[in-house]
């Protein structure tokens, strides 16, 4: 086989399983935009307005039930060998179900109680959205290469039960189906990536004893990951409250953008395995790679978003909601500024300094929460977006600095390595030569030089 035929035979395997790290995303993300619809059309604002609130607490909840293992473990499984990462499988399905089965119940409380009409499918859409993200395997098989595998037991299985509660919904049948339906998805989602990773499909009797354990040892990253949902998760809700008329508008912009957030997630979960894979010397060139490629693929997204919801928003919430075009931009900036700072984020943790995302998203949160009573109490659905921008900037710029403190700190160490290594070198030389070695060539001591973990 010649050169160009085996180079071509790559570039199209490598085309392939990039598309299948796009199309995961894309499918799941898809999925609640199935259900919308037939939520507005049968529901009404109203019904719009309590599932969008359930979602964000839902959500909210899921971020701190999923214990961030989407945050660094993905990378920890593209560097494990088989049995390790069985072992990552066992404890995080064991670490993450216990802390659902805490989370879920108090999700499903507050969303009861803020929204104004459909408490019961509130109630049931906000936990089963928690037990879903926290059971999600796309974290195992994009870390182990496999993204054909998150999508056949993670994105087809939410999309057909979702498909499901739409047409329920459609032919009449009440909202809470779609909580229902909604508390199946894990199920289905487990069971599919224990047949497809020849996996447990329950976890040990070991993983859950040692869970408790598990879940305060990464007390830090879920810490920050739980200050994060305050002004990424829960403006809904907060707008629930201050302004409960904006909430539809607001839902209705933000919902479909981050739906399009999570399929450009494609992008950093391809470049989870190429950074966690990364030899020492080459971890900056590449982190600087993926901010990059993160910004491009942010500054097209809103471009496209601001361009498309003008149409496809009449469809999607069945003329229901109108989104007036200040508020379209100002969503399309929050995309950008996100897109951003993810690329920071996987640059922190490729370093292993993922609690310093911590610090970032706390700056954040300071400035974020009281922003976001004060946007949303005096300029509504606008004024919640521009406080979400104000916050997303200030945990940027932290994440920034902190990565690039890392960096010249350790561009430093490794280059004070080959100043010590030449100093040796020359003092064993010349010891050599004064013990009757013309050539000085007596062999210098070998120093390995530090690299980054």
């Amino acid at each position: 086989m010649s050169g160009l035929a085996r180079r071509s035979r790559h570039l199209a395997r490598q085309t392939r399983h990039l598309g299948l790290f796009v199309l995961a995303p894309l499918v799941a993300a898809v999925a609640p935009v199935l259900v919308v619809p037939a939520v507005t059309s049968s529901s009404g604002a109203s019904g719009w307005a309590a599932v969008a609130v359930a979602l964000a607490v839902g959500g909210a909840g899921q971020v701190v039930a999923e214990l961030g293992w989407s945050l660094d473990q993905v990378q920890a499984v593209a560097r494990a060998d088989d049995d390790e990462r069985r072992r990552l499988w066992d404890a995080g399905l064991a670490a993450k179900l216990a802390a659902a089965s805490v989370v879920a119940p108090v999700c499903a409380l507050v969303a009861c109680l803020v929204v104004a009409d459909h408490g019961l499918a509130a109630a049931l859409v906000a936990a089963g959205t928690v037990v879903t993200g926290a059971a999600s395997p796309s974290w195992f098989f994009v870390g182990a290469g496999r993204p054909g595998a998150a999508l056949v037991s993670d994105a087809l299985p939410r999309v057909l039960l979702l498909l499901v509660a739409a047409a329920a919904m459609t032919a009449g049948a009440d909202l809470v189906v779609y909580g229902v339906v909604l508390l199946l998805v894990p199920v289905a989602s487990v069971g599919t990536a224990a047949a497809v990773g020849r996996l447990a499909w329950l976890p040990s009797w070991r993983a859950l004893r040692e869970a408790p354990q598990l879940v305060r040892r990464r007390a830090v990253i879920v810490r920050g990951r739980a200050v994060s949902t305050v002004y990424t998760m829960l403006p809904a809700a907060v707008l629930g409250v201050v302004s409960p008329g904006a909430v539809a508008a607001f839902s209705g912009a933000d919902r479909p953008m981050r739906m399009g957030f999570a399929v450009l997630g494609a992008l950093p979960a391809r470049l989870q395995n190429w950074l966690g894979s990364a030899p020492a010397p080459d971890r900056a060139r590449r982190i600087a790679i993926a901010v990059a490629l993160n910004t491009a693929a942010g500054a097209v997204a809103a471009v496209g978003f601001v361009v498309a919801m003008p149409v496809v928003a009449p469809v999607l919430l069945s003329g229901a909601v109108e989104l007036p075009t200040d508020l379209l931009v100002a969503v399309a900036g929050l995309l950008l500024v996100m897109s951003v700072s993810r690329g920071g984020a996987l640059g922190l943790v490729s370093v292993g300094e993922a609690p310093r995302i911590t610090t970032a998203v706390t700056a954040a949160a300071a400035v974020g929460l009281p922003a976001l009573v004060v946007g949303g109490a005096t300029g509504g659905a606008l004024g919640t977006v521009l406080a979400l921008v104000l916050a997303e900037a200030v945990g940027c710029a932290v994440q920034f600095a902190c990565l690039g403190r890392v960096l010249r700190r350790r561009v430093r160490a490794e280059g004070q390595v080959p100043a010590q290594v030449q100093a040796q070198a020359a003092a064993q030389a010349g010891a050599g030569a004064g013990l009757g070695d013309p050539s000085g060539a007596c062999p210098p001591a070998t120093v390995r030089p530090r690299t980054a973990p």
